[in-house]
């Protein structure tokens, strides 16, 4: 009767009932449990053959997925992926009531064994797992989440960090092939727009030219604004010129979904003698979070940029070979220390130079990536992308 009472209890009041008593409800059969669901406690015997296959493992999550209309397609790609990483491993035909807390450990060393998998990618499987196994519960389809105990933890690659400096930038920049290139790159390096969502979505209307300030409707975290900044302003009205208000786009080319950026980009990089740095457009975005917080306030570059101080610190804020040089009071560029966006270096490594070379407005040699660890101590060691200029 505990049980009984405890259906009734958690029906009244639109909630969940306690645990025992939903693997009670699971076990009983025959005119016990017709009787309970005349009263809506459980599943009739019909009804419960019928829900049957969706308590199947690939259903479930198939059905959930397709459910799933407010979420965004690089989301949706994002629950298939761990959709393939559960089938793999369980089975499609595996029942989510026999899914234990073990199996979720062993899938978990599963993902983790050799190369199959980044660490920053199993930290993604697993929380898409984690909220799909979350709903079973909500759903009466399971009485506790199997993964809900499983430490995730946040796992961020920051040897793929790379730093581009101004100089760098402005080095690239005059090798863009048209006006359209040059605000994509210039919104990324100087406005450190998302790219490419935020850039594309850029309209003329969103300029303000009198205030100094763009409009940016972000798909990510809806409308900011930003300022016109200096570096950006001659590339943006070169831009407009040439546009002559055909368009209403910033970007009016490159707009199409089999446009791909980075392929592109990494030809604009060759033009220059330059191999492509990991994350081409994301450590562009997070050079200029780097360079802006030597400047201003913290909560104005997160308005600025649309992300909070534990993003910036988990993601993008870079320690530079210009912190190095300050603190061990090493010159760079003619400079000791000093404002960071007179930091003539960048991580990025260059293509092999005839012996003319590509040479810097400084007389310097293209920047060359140099591996340097920082003292280790009680803190376990870390790897740090750093650069040195080499000169004639």
């Amino acid at each position: 009767m505990r049980h009984v009472a405890e259906l009734v209890r958690a029906k009244n009041a639109s909630v969940n009932p306690e645990t025992d008593s939903v693997k009670w409800s699971e076990t009983v059969d025959g005119r016990l449990r017709e009787r309970l669901a005349a009263f809506g406690l459980v599943l009739s015997s019909s009804n419960r053959v019928r829900t049957d296959e969706q308590r199947l493992l690939g259903c479930f999550v198939d059905r959930y997925i397709e459910e799933r209309t407010d979420a965004k397609p690089s989301t949706i790609t994002n629950y298939r992926h761990a959709r393939q990483w559960l089938v793999a491993f369980f089975d499609e035909k595996k029942p989510l009531v026999d899914i234990t807390q073990a199996d979720c450990d062993r899938w978990q060393r599963f993902l983790s064994e050799g190369d199959k998998l980044a660490p920053s990618t199993i930290e993604k499987v697993l929380k898409r797992a984690k909220t799909m196994f979350r709903h079973a519960v909500r759903d009466r389809l399971l009485s506790e989440n199997p993964i809900a105990d499983l430490k995730i933890g946040a796992t961020v690659n920051r040897t793929r960090d790379a730093f581009i400096s101004p100089e760098l930038a402005k080095m690239i920049l005059s090798k863009c092939p048209d006006h359209d290139w040059k605000v994509i790159f210039a919104l990324a390096r100087y406005a450190g727009m998302r790219t490419p969502s935020e850039v594309l979505m850029l309209k003329w209307s969103d300029v303000d030219w009198a205030q100094g300030k763009l409009r940016i409707d972000s798909p990510k975290t809806g409308l900011r604004s930003c300022p016109l900044f200096a570096e950006l302003r001659p590339v943006l009205q070169a831009a407009k010129t040439a546009s002559d208000g055909r368009s209403e786009w910033v970007v009016s080319q490159y707009r199409s979904s089999q446009k791909n950026l980075r392929t592109r980009m990494h030809r604009i990089l060759a033009s220059a003698g330059l191999e492509g740095w990991p994350k081409l457009f994301v450590n562009l975005r997070a050079s200029r979070r780097t360079e802006l917080q030597e400047l201003f306030p913290d909560h104005v570059v997160n308005a600025w940029l649309g992300h909070s101080s534990r993003v910036a610190e988990k993601h993008y804020l870079q320690v530079t070979p210009e912190h190095w040089a300050k603190a061990s009071g090493e010159k760079i560029g003619g400079n000791a220390g000093g404002n960071i966006s007179a930091n003539p270096q960048a991580s990025t490594a260059p293509r092999k130079q005839k012996k003319t070379g590509n040479l810097l407005p400084d007389g310097h040699r293209l920047p060359v990536i140099l591996q340097l660890a920082p003292p280790v101590g009680l803190e376990p060691t870390t790897r740090r992308l750093t650069v040195a200029c080499s000169t004639n």
